[in-house]
């Protein structure tokens, strides 16, 4: 299964792609607003469907509100 890792490292968001061969990529944001517009980008490629989601702790509420927002259910 692939997944997208979300969370924080420092100062930095991180959206982690693992795919199906367990090979990892990452991309790097240092804003929340960085952030949302990486994850509107799987969501617009019709892509975001394809990946289980583990978000960490402290920006669960954060990306959930995200996706949960009215860009995303355009």
């Amino acid at each position: 299964m692939k997944k997208l890792l979300i969370y924080k490292q420092k100062s930095h968001f991180i959206i982690e792609r693992v795919n199906q061969f367990n090979h990892a990529t990452k991309r790097y944001f240092i804003s929340e607003q960085g952030l949302k517009e990486g994850l509107l980008a799987y969501h617009r490629n019709n892509e975001l469907d394809q990946y289980e989601l583990e978000v960490s702790e402290d920006l669960f509420a954060l990306v959930t509100k995200m996706i949960n927002s009215k860009e995303f259910h355009e």
